[in-house]
């Protein structure tokens, strides 16, 4: 399985317009004829499709593509059995998660739940949206070729955060009233516990260690999370532990028991119940039916 993250780009011989945590891509010529099956994503990519038509598989679920389609996926997604017709193209923004935490403090919090609630969504814009879009990627290409100035980094978050309420006015129902501008604490407590339920480098925790880590009690964080999400905290939990389980249970590399050390499992049958009451399946039949 390959694996998009920044080393894979750094080390790629690609046309990236890159930093440190910012990487575009926008020109598919160069990756049409690479013999690249499943991709794990280790960021947030949003990409915007300008010419032709693909076809995607993300989550077992089979996407057609075309001109003015605008996919949005947050860390830790497989692009499966990627298909494309020789005039595709688009444009490709990744993000690393340290990043996407750091601009989730100048955006509102709706958009950041957004970016994490869901592991994929797939729109579509109108012309006048993607005339936008193609001017942002510009802009952006821009400030990422040109010399350091006292406020380029500024100037890059400003544009990423009007990206950000164009990508919610694009992804919210017609209707919807907009939110308060201020956080409200529930909101800011959200937001902490989605950036860190979705850091790779941080373990996984139950409702209680959550809720003594942002200071609360574990009925008010349940009631947050509920009121914010439509669902409690140990859903939310369950969920990103059974989607980075179906992940690593993908990888022939590591042992069914490794892995459940990993998800932070006490032992191997404990893991077991939990995935089978999940999913209705066993951790070994899901890794034979993937492997199938």
């Amino acid at each position: 399985m390959e694996k998009l993250d920044f080393q894979a780009i750094v080390d790629s011989k690609l046309n990236f317009h890159r930093n440190d945590h910012i990487a575009i891509f926008s020109d598919f010529e160069e990756v049409r004829n690479l013999n690249i099956s499943d991709v794990l994503i280790e960021g947030f990519l949003f990409a915007v499709v300008t010419h032709g038509q693909a076809q995607l598989s993300v989550d077992d679920k089979t996407y057609h593509l075309t001109a003015g389609d605008v996919i949005t996926c947050k860390p830790r997604n497989i692009f499966e059995k990627s298909m494309m017709s020789m005039d595709f193209n688009a444009l490709v923004l990744f993000l690393s998660p340290e990043y996407v935490a750091e601009l989730s403090q100048m955006v509102r919090m709706e958009w950041t739940h957004s970016m994490f609630s869901s592991s994929h969504k797939i729109l579509h814009a109108d012309e006048i949206a993607m005339d936008r879009y193609r001017l942002y990627f510009s802009l952006l290409q821009n400030h990422l070729s040109s010399p350091d100035s006292p406020h380029k980094e500024l100037s890059l978050r400003l544009l990423f955060a009007s990206m950000a309420y164009d990508l919610r006015d694009l992804n919210k129902p017609q209707g919807e009233e907009l939110l308060h501008q201020i956080y409200s604490s529930g909101e800011n407590i959200l937001r902490r516990f989605m950036q860190h339920l979705h850091d790779p480098a941080q373990p996984y925790l139950n409702v209680n260690e959550y809720a003594s880590l942002f200071n609360i009690t574990p009925k008010y964080f349940s009631s947050v999370c509920k009121r914010l999400t439509g669902k409690t905290a140990n859903q939310l939990i369950s969920d990103e532990i059974i989607r980075s389980s179906q992940i690593s249970l993908r990888d022939s590399s590591k042992s069914i028991k490794q892995i459940a050390a990993l998800m932070g499992f006490k032992n191997q049958s404990h893991f077991g119940r939990f995935f089978r009451q999940q999913t209705g399946l066993s951790p070994q039949q899901y890794r034979e039916g993937k492997s199938l």
